[in-house]
């Protein structure tokens, strides 16, 4: 099916109203026997998981070798681009392209790095993939040569060396390819990492919290796949909002944690291709009330109880969350809960072919999606952690949002035309190419308002180069109004810094922008939706910052 194609038929299905399903596990489909793979002469020829074989797996956490082995970036690390086999699934290996490199004979696969604000760090990418690649280096303010957008793509059978020094707050960050045209199936396929900054702020927190880093402290990478006969991942070229019949957690397919009762700190990062999460912690029916204290850029100034949150592909959040009243034996599971998806494109054209046809097994976007099962043990030790919080009204600065009256105001409008392609204002990175479409003063400050048509769908939308503050919403869907907590129709995921801000279809979002950087000379950097078939499909634009 093509895209405008898939469009026309997906209204036919999501402006109507919220998705039903009979439970969370709908997404699976009996494959007869516990790990049990199918033939693989027959269409749609899939291995789908049986619903009592979920959660057999415990977490991947941080460790010495291997997926999400843990590197401090005190020295150069050289990366190397590669297709490498993985033991994910019970039964055959599968083929990822990954991040690998040596670390004192130990072998290393999409490392979770670590690094300090105001660190310079060096990182080396030797490309051996058969086609371009890049890390980008997502979330952190850096100059164009280190950025690792598509501008500067590294071929295969090269390498280039990435030296940046950190000056972004402390938080949860990643890496990840940025070939233009090519990054949904290299994320995909499986070229994505996570980077930890630290400064004085977050380690003050950590020792108030008595929450140790890898124990109660922990990061959650969250991604489907769309898995197929012996283990495949499966990606189809030019295909549209790729959502998968598996969960990942920290590379683990559908994985359990035991925890014991107590306060638990998690770093969320969602980095599938385009299903949006709206995560919750569920004891039953009944969600337990999770502690926001951080998004993209960093801590909050003070903690904002939520009971689920809305996350996009690219964005994060840092939440504590109470199992200290929690019986051993008891179950809590991490769920994405259900949410009206709004995909309201184009109503003309016929009814079409089902356009989950590409993606056997998986939950439609909105429908509800269980994650991670966290099983409640008993403390190992007489000496329980406390059950009572700190006092978190003032964990960090950030700052009042400022005074926007005299700066000036650019208009950006998110866009579909006729033929099903995505636009930013009149811009579609396959037209316009790499010249920028538009050039700002460094050290000039400006407001963006993002304006998404009704007839759209939710936009991840994310900025190279600039972390920025959220000013305002307007027209939002009544699930995002009925979330304010200040003024200018914010919720609590707005109030910090961030990369990355979903414009829901209808919604205005205006956003502060600084442009005062360190570099010189003319810097480019890309603005795009980070759906990352919308963004392969060129609802991306290159930008310059000048002197």
């Amino acid at each position: 099916m093509t895209d405008p194609q898939r469009r026309r038929f997906l209204v036919g299905l999501a402006v109507g109203g919220a998705a039903t399903v009979a439970g969370p596990i709908a997404m699976w489909r009996w494959t007869g026997g516990h790990g049990h793979r199918m033939g693989s002469a027959a269409a749609p020829d899939l291995q789908l998981l049986a619903p009592e074989a979920r959660f057999v797996q415990p977490l991947r956490l941080p460790g010495a070798e291997g997926l999400l082995a843990e590197i401090e970036l005190r020295q150069p690390l050289q990366l190397i681009a590669q297709a490498t086999t993985q033991a994910l699934f019970p039964g055959a290996p599968t083929q990822l392209w990954a991040y690998a490199t040596q670390i004192n004979a130990r072998a290393v696969v999409n490392p979770l790095l670590r690094a300090r604000r105001g660190d310079t760090i060096e990182v080396g990418l030797d490309n051996r993939l058969a086609e371009a690649t890049t890390i980008h280096w997502h979330g952190l303010s850096i100059d164009e040569a280190n950025d690792g957008s598509g501008l500067h793509p590294v071929e295969p059978g090269t390498q280039r060396r990435y030296r940046l020094r950190i000056d972004n707050r402390a938080g949860l960050y990643w890496y990840h390819a940025h070939p233009h045209g090519r990054t949904g199936v290299q994320l995909q396929r499986g070229l994505a990492g996570l980077l930890l900054i630290e400064d004085a702020e977050e380690l003050a927190l950590r020792q108030r919290l008595g929450m140790r880093w890898g124990e109660r402290d922990l990061p959650l990478m969250i991604a489907d796949k769309q898995v197929g006969a012996d283990n495949a991942i499966v990606y189809k070229d030019g295909a549209d909002d790729w959502i998968g019949n598996r969960v990942m957690v920290n590379w683990t397919p559908e994985p359990y944690l035991e925890v014991i009762p107590a306060w638990y700190r998690f770093r969320l990062a969602n980095v599938a291709n385009a299903r949006m999460l709206r995560a919750a912690f569920m004891q039953g029916e009944r969600a337990l009330t999770m502690q926001l204290i951080g998004t993209d850029g960093g801590l909050l100034e003070r903690a904002w109880p939520v009971d689920d949150v809305f996350l996009a592909p690219a964005q994060r959040i840092d939440v504590l969350v109470d199992f200290s009243a929690l019986k051993p034996g008891e179950r809590v599971m991490l769920r994405s809960l259900d949410y009206v998806a709004m995909e309201n494109e184009d109503e003309s054209g016929a009814f079409l072919p089902d356009p989950m046809a590409d993606h056997p097994g998986a939950a439609a976007m909105g429908e509800p999606l269980d994650l991670m099962e966290v099983r409640v043990i008993e403390c190992a030790t007489d000496k329980r952690p406390p059950a009572h919080l700190p006092d978190l009204s003032a964990i960090s600065t950030i700052g009042p949002l400022p005074d926007t009256t005299t700066w000036p105001v650019r208009a950006l409008r998110l866009r579909m035309d006729e033929e099903g392609r995505w636009f930013i204002n009149d811009w579609n990175f396959h037209l316009s190419g790499h010249e920028p479409a538009f050039s700002v003063r460094r050290g000039s400050r400006e407001v963006w308002e993002i304006r998404n048509s009704m007839t759209s769908m939710p936009h991840p939308i994310h900025l190279h180069g600039f972390q920025f503050r959220i000013l305002s919403r307007a027209i939002s869907p009544p699930d995002i109004r009925g979330r304010q907590v200040a003024a200018g129709g914010l919720n609590p995921q707005d109030l910090g810094w961030s990369d990355t801000v979903v414009v829901w279809p209808g919604e205005v979002v205006r956003l502060a922008i600084d442009f005062s950087q360190p570099f010189s000379g003319t810097q480019r950097y890309m603005l795009h939706c980070h759906n990352l078939e919308h963004e392969d499909m060129g609802m991306m634009l290159t930008f310059a910052v000048t002197d």
